[in-house]
């Protein structure tokens, strides 16, 4: 078992196949409805608060799991802090707004993104202007835009700005609020 404090608002912890063993999990039936499977957290992220330091102090956690190549997991734990509010003393974080020319390069970067990055993307929306397709990234972690500028090998980068967000959901066609990237990964991928 491997905590890594990724930042303080963030939380991986790695399942070895024996680990999962010892907590009664099996990745396929892993749910978080099952009691079972909640004590485990709950016991996993009182050993991450005593080991690594992460104390989420009865925030929102966004949870979410990945099988590994030798048959473990790896947790992820993040803090969800709704953007547009401010952290301690960092700015407001904004949409990261992207112009797609194509269905295909939209589909094609969707998915990309979503395979690697969708466990730091808070929301993604996606709207028809001009022809265009625009995608509205929220990013999850506020230090780490990777995830975000992963998209520029697909689309046009138009900037972070809420002024421009605005503009694009109030003239433009909705497609799909807040889902955009995990739907289109969902039906495309």
């Amino acid at each position: 078992m491997d905590f890594e404090l990724i930042n303080e608002d963030k939380l991986r912890i790695r399942l070895n196949p024996q680990d999962m063993a010892e907590a009664g999990l099996v990745y396929e039936n892993m749910n978080y409805s099952d009691s079972h499977t909640k004590r485990v957290l709950l016991s996993l992220l009182e050993k991450a608060k005593k080991q690594a330091g992460f104390a989420p102090r009865g925030a929102k956690l966004f949870i979410e799991t990945y099988e590994t190549d030798n048959k473990g997991c790896d947790l992820y734990f993040t803090i969800i802090r709704r953007p547009g509010k401010l952290k301690g003393s960092q700015t407001v974080i904004s949409p990261v707004l992207f112009e797609f020319d194509s269905a295909k390069e939209l589909i094609e970067g969707a998915c990309k993104v979503f395979e690697r990055y969708s466990h730091r993307i808070y929301k993604s929306s996606l709207y028809l202007l001009n022809g265009k397709y625009r995608l509205l990234v929220y990013n999850l972690d506020y230090d780490d835009k990777l995830s975000v500028y992963f998209l520029s090998e697909f689309a046009s980068k138009l900037g972070e700005d809420e002024v421009l967000a605005a503009y694009t959901m109030e003239h433009g066609r909705e497609i799909i609020l807040d889902t955009a990237i995990d739907m289109l990964s969902k039906y495309f991928g």
